[in-house]
């Protein structure tokens, strides 16, 4: 069964971070009412997308920096990753985001053997 898109459930970024705690009594308060379980994950995945864009948009804005870059294991989440970049397009930034580099354990060993490659090579220079 498809979950239907609904709301995102609040993940506000207040002083500088996000606060997860309305998310997660947004989940608890439908999971009491009984609403159905993809509704509310899907509501939850929204809810994490619309915090780390106003997150991102707000740093950007902060930072004066037009370029927003999202790594780590939880953007290998497709439809996650899909949702946030589609926020973005209503902004003038621009989201990196791995490709050919697995954002997780694949993507740090590679970025360990390459600063070992690169420290071989540097101490073999006369």
């Amino acid at each position: 069964r498809q979950s239907k898109v609904g709301d995102a459930y609040p993940f506000p970024f207040v002083e500088g971070e996000l606060d997860f705690r309305p998310l997660l009594q947004a989940v608890m308060a439908d999971r009491l009412r009984g609403r159905p379980v993809p509704d509310i994950a899907r509501a939850f995945q929204r809810g994490v997308a619309t915090g780390v864009h106003d997150a991102g948009v707000t740093l950007c804005r902060e930072l004066d920096v037009s370029t927003v870059a999202v790594s780590g294991g939880v953007f290998q989440n497709a439809l996650l990753l899909s949702d946030l970049k589609h926020l973005f397009d209503e902004d003038p930034l621009v989201v990196w985001a791995n490709g050919l580099v697995p954002p997780n354990d694949g993507g740090i060993s590679l970025g360990q053997a390459a600063l070992a490659a690169i420290r071989c090579t540097s101490s073999r220079s006369p």
